[in-house]
């Protein structure tokens, strides 16, 4: 399970999209597309002081998804994955006719126009292919294919001659629901306390999890340059959400204390997050103390890894 935790910020990932992976629903089997992502670097990298980081080419994999089938929460990088869609699962022979310009005739800029619809390439690639005669024209699937176009060249006066070979071709075997699997969309901030109002969490370390992802997910809009909102005036189970993480946050030794001055900072309880901040006296927390001392809850973008000072153990 994914956790981008302040220590592990500096070594975390940014992504580029990937190919869509088919995963299986952990309830009833019902397929499922999800992107995936391919390792690129920070470059850009921001830090904000809930704990997001993102660049500007990263995207998001989604955490959680409702099946479409049983309608049951389930957590997509736990579901079975069925197949990678920009794979190739099989390969197969099949027969091709391959055509030879032999000799260009006396109408070479007739036949120099021919082999240039049939190549595709350029007027330069197609000259020095005709100065060295003889030189391939394509691969066809057909005969019929291949004797409209010997019929095109023998017209202007060349000569073409046959070949017959075996091209291996992609051969996709997969089952269509597959491949038309509906596509797992990133969740938001209603999908997650649905998440969490069904039981999806059965750990403390899943609760953990998804609660963040949930305080993410609603201050996501405000990262955009939405007017902010305090968590302390959102909807009640916002505020619930929030209160229980900060619990979960207490209770787990590693845990970084200055998100848990952050949730109470974004609750506008700005004494208890001061209390916790003075015990971190890392410069870079400096602007969430400066916050904290001017009652301003806003989320703040921190472009600059977090750790706790060494010297801030009680």
């Amino acid at each position: 399970m994914r956790k981008h935790t302040p220590e592990s910020l500096d070594s975390l990932p940014v992504m580029l999209p990937g190919p869509d992976i088919v995963l299986a629903c952990p309830h009833c089997g019902a397929p499922h597309r999800s992107p995936s992502l391919a390792t690129d670097n920070t470059f850009g990298a921001e830090r904000w002081s809930d704990g997001w980081f993102e660049t500007a080419m990263r995207a998001s994999l989604p955490t959680v998804a409702r099946c479409v089938g049983c309608r049951v929460f389930f957590w997509v990088e736990r579901a079975r994955r069925l197949c990678d869609l920009d794979s190739i699962s099989e390969w197969r022979e099949e027969p091709h006719t391959r055509l030879i310009l032999d000799h260009a005739g006396k109408r070479r800029v007739d036949v120099r126009h021919l082999l240039l619809q049939e190549l595709g390439t350029n007027l330069e690639d197609v000259r020095r292919r005709m100065d060295r005669l003889p030189t391939p024209i394509g691969q066809y699937r057909t005969r019929e294919e291949a004797r409209k176009v010997t019929l095109r060249f023998e017209h202007q006066g060349a000569a073409v001659s046959s070949q017959e070979v075996a091209v291996k071709v992609p051969l996709d075997t997969r089952p269509a629901e597959w491949r038309q699997a509906p596509r797992i969309r990133l969740e938001d901030e209603a999908l997650l306390l649905d998440a969490l109002r069904e039981g999806l969490a059965r750990t403390l370390d899943e609760e953990r999890e998804l609660r963040r992802w949930t305080w993410w997910r609603g201050n996501d809009a405000f990262r955009g340059g939405d007017a902010w909102v305090p968590l302390s005036q959102r909807d009640y189970e916002v505020r619930e959400n929030a209160r229980a993480l900060m619990a979960l946050c207490s209770s787990e030794g590693t845990e970084p204390r200055w998100l848990h001055a952050e949730l109470l900072r974004e609750l506008e309880r700005f004494e208890e997050a001061l209390v916790l901040l003075d015990r971190m006296p890392s410069p870079e927390l400096e602007p969430l103390r400066d916050a904290a001392r001017r009652r301003d809850s806003r989320l703040l973008p921190l472009p600059f890894p977090v750790r706790e000072s060494p010297a801030s153990e009680p």
